[in-house]
């Protein structure tokens, strides 16, 4: 692994931000590689609504955050250097924890929990 990588640790540090939301919600996958929770079954998906995880990937450490998907509004006040981590509509990619990016990417896990369990996706 090049310098300044730590897939490990950025996957412990960045599963903890989830970890205050967990217990309402489902983890759908547990191992050291690749966490992620589900929010309730939503009828008009015909199955659990998929809040976050974190996947270790081969160049990459990847934290999934599906409200940022279903709502992009979610992304609107939230600063140009956490942007450039994202990867698609609902994934942003880390090599190592930035704490600046970590704080703000807090917020906006916060900021999804309550706008899901506003919509009732969430118990």
């Amino acid at each position: 692994m090049p310098a300044g990588r730590d897939f490990p640790g950025t996957f412990r540090v960045l599963k903890a931000l989830l970890a205050p939301y967990a217990p309402r919600l489902h983890a759908s996958q547990d191992s050291e590689t690749f966490y992620m929770l589900d929010g309730e079954y939503v009828a008009a998906f015909k199955r659990k609504v998929l809040f976050g995880g974190v996947q270790i990937r081969r160049a990459y450490v990847s934290f999934h955050l599906m409200p940022v998907y279903t709502h992009p509004e979610l992304l609107g006040t939230v600063d140009d250097g956490l942007k450039k981590r994202m990867q698609g509509k609902s994934c942003f990619n880390f090599v190592r924890p930035e704490r600046e990016l970590l704080v703000e990417l807090s917020a906006l896990v916060d900021r999804s929990f309550d706008l899901y369990e506003r919509l009732g996706w969430i118990k």
